[in-house]
């Protein structure tokens, strides 16, 4: 079902590069449509090995090659989509949202909501919904895309199991244990099914899964399902991608709550090499696995290098999350803790301040 510029230098020789390729290929594509769908495959490809200064390049020019078509071409929506895909998953959520709303109302105005794609995009959106804390209307827009997904590909459709898996995240952390575990099971059974080309990973449902156990405190069975999902990554994947940093974490995550420090200190360290060097120093996933470290290093008394960890993971959570996003109240909480034990009262505080501050918004 789901699957703009960060530094104009950079994108502007990216653009040139691949403005001198489409020249040099101009005789192989008869049309702008032929010329759009190479550059948004190429677009989805590079997206999906975290690519995404590539990936919004090839954006960008696709959406060049429809400035003739017009505004409601829904070709333009699935461009918009994607675009918003690029900067969700680098956690630039207002610009990942403004291009969801776009896509929309293209769909909108030429086809209406009940479509697979529109579908798509108020999945994508609900996300987005779900990140920033806005519980009732994730919901609505989950249960308002499986529903169109339901009608229109059948309630065996892979694009269904991925409504499953998300709603079923949203009930989890809002308590509702029973709903959750029984959307994720049926997301999994209908990904493990026989799909051919349209099957997908399991590798999120299981994490997903992992998580609610371990939630429940059934460890050995969450333990079970994150191997499984690293294991299925690093096969798809190779050891360096953002996917299987997130899956180190979640290991990290669980042996931490285990109390098995150590161990989870070597998983926490192999998480952030992987994405430094695949997501970026500055990018949304290193922020959270530097927060989560540096809480384990203040549990483990390395109360200086804790104190590093936090101050750049919260440099990294303000500029990707916002600075009222309720992950940064808890990474500032655990700071303010931090910073009590150090004996520094005052600047606890204020952190802590700031931290009720944010929750109270």
């Amino acid at each position: 079902m789901r699957r703009g510029l960060r530094n104009a230098g950079v994108t502007a020789v990216i653009l040139g590069a691949i403005a001198c390729v489409l020249v040099l290929a101009a005789p192989v594509f008869a049309n702008e449509a032929e010329n759009w769908e190479v550059l948004l495959n190429a677009a989805i490809a590079a997206r999906e090995q975290a690519r995404y200064r590539e990936a919004e390049g090839f954006l960008l020019l696709a959406g060049r090659e429809l400035e003739r078509v017009g505004p409601n071409d829904v070709r333009a929506a699935a461009t918009l989509n994607q675009l918003g895909l690029v900067f969700q998953e680098q956690g630039q959520y207002d610009r990942a949202k403004l291009y969801y709303e776009q896509a929309l109302e293209i769909w909108e105005r030429t086809h209406g909501l009940d479509h697979p794609e529109a579908a798509s995009t108020l999945h994508n959106l609900a996300e987005i919904y779900q990140e920033e804390g806005d519980v009732a209307r994730a919901e609505r827009l989950y249960l308002q895309s499986i529903t169109i997904a339901e009608r229109k590909l059948g309630v065996g459709h892979p694009d269904v199991a991925i409504g499953y898996n998300n709603l079923a995240g949203l009930y989890r952390k809002v308590g509702r244990f029973m709903e959750a575990e029984t959307l994720f099971r049926l997301a999994l059974a209908i990904a493990r099914s026989p799909q051919g080309d349209l099957a997908i990973d399991p590798a999120p449902l299981l994490n997903n899964l992992a998580a609610l156990y371990k939630e429940k405190g059934l460890y050995a069975y969450a333990e079970s399902l994150y191997e499984e999902a690293l294991a299925l990554r690093r096969a798809r994947f190779g050891d360096r991608h953002p996917a299987v940093a997130i899956s180190l974490n979640n290991i990290a995550n669980l042996y931490h709550t285990q109390g098995l420090l150590e161990l989870a200190d070597r998983y926490y360290r192999e998480a952030l090499v992987v994405s430094e060097a695949t997501s970026g120093l500055e990018a949304s996933l290193t922020g959270r696995i530097l927060a989560n470290w540096a809480w384990l290093l203040h549990e483990r008394g390395f109360v200086d290098e804790a104190k590093l960890r936090y101050e750049r993971a919260l440099v990294i959570q303000q500029k990707t999350m916002g600075r009222e996003h309720p992950l940064l109240a808890v990474t500032l909480d655990r700071y303010a803790s931090l910073l009590r034990d150090m004996g520094q009262r005052l600047e606890a505080g204020i952190i802590a301040g700031r931290a009720a501050a944010i929750r109270a918004h």
